[in-house]
């Protein structure tokens, strides 16, 4: 082992009072002597107990010139320190740095004598503090997803039971026939639509069953469960399975419940032009949405033959 002498080297900090050690401040070891020149710097470390890490911590070892070198630490126990021989170990070489001493004052309130402050964070995810508003926001994700999912299986089974509905009561007429036949029988049955004048009993129900009729055509033609939806989800069905009618027809869509919602809350207010206004635009609208599946019904034929 060889002799070497250290001198302990406090550089000046703004903010910090000069001289002066606190916990986890950086200071140097200059030290001078007769260095092996086969030292592993990278592997360089103090050797003892366990006690030591807290006293004193290499950080970073260079040479000055081949008999001078600084040696940068901090210390992480605040109490004055009395290192009567501090050896400095690569794992196969020793090198005696000699007795080296320097005072470290608390940053702290004050604590017990001898209170050490760990060098490291504790490790492992079961030993780190976790403020109360994580684990709130993180049920709270998790409950939000939980809704989503949730939602998403009630659509499903409300789509599927419509399905087996529609099956069980399936019609020889089309969907736009069966509106055609309800609206003639509409028509013979309610005074709005020849020329006469109609109570506010027979204009509100024209508008409840023109939106009856809007919900089948819609059930049956674009399978949507119109009747237990919303607009919202009704519209946003048609969005992810009709894309062609959404971006056609989707604002005509939207007109149109917008309008039998108005009227059905306003029916007090209703004339016969309004009632009879509405079902020749759910008329022109169900006409058109026909036609445009009907386009692609057949445009998907020809390229399945090709």
């Amino acid at each position: 082992m060889a002799a070497i002498q250290c001198s302990v080297d406090i550089p000046k900090v703004s903010g910090l009072e000069d001289q002066q050690l606190t916990v986890g401040r950086v200071f140097y070891l200059n030290c001078t002597g007769d260095w092996p020149k086969t030292l592993k710097q990278d592997q360089l470390h103090f050797e003892g107990d366990a006690n030591l890490k807290y006293q004193v911590k290499l950080l970073k070892f260079e040479f000055r010139s081949p008999t001078e070198a600084d040696l940068q630490v901090t210390s992480y126990l605040a109490a004055k320190h009395q290192l009567p021989n501090l050896i400095l170990t690569d794992g196969e070489q020793k090198v005696e740095l000699g007795p080296v001493q320097f005072q470290v004052q608390s940053i702290l309130p004050p604590q017990d004598k001898g209170e050490k402050v760990e060098p490291y964070g504790p490790f492992g995810p079961a030993t780190i503090p976790v403020p109360a508003l994580y684990w709130l926001v993180l049920v709270g994700a998790i409950a939000f997803v939980g809704i989503l999912v949730g939602l998403k299986i009630w659509r499903f089974n409300q789509r599927r039971s419509m399905l087996e509905r529609l099956k069980q009561h399936d019609s020889a007429l089309s969907p736009l026939q069966e509106f055609h036949q309800s609206m003639r029988k509409l028509q013979r049955a309610n005074p709005v639509f020849y020329g006469k004048e109609a109570s506010r009993e027979e204009l509100r129900q024209g508008v409840e069953e023109l939106s009856r009729m809007f919900k089948v055509y819609i059930s049956r033609r674009l399978r949507v469960p119109a009747f237990e939806w919303n607009e919202r989800l009704i519209v946003k069905d048609i969005r992810d399975y009709h894309p062609h009618i959404f971006a056609e027809y989707s604002r005509r869509i939207h007109e149109l419940f917008r309008e039998f919602k108005k009227a059905q809350d306003h029916s007090q207010k209703l004339h016969e032009k309004d009632v009879s206004q509405l079902a020749e635009a759910l008329r022109r609208v169900l006409e058109g949405v026909e036609k445009l599946m009907s386009q692609e019904e057949t445009a998907g034929e020809r390229g399945g033959k090709r």
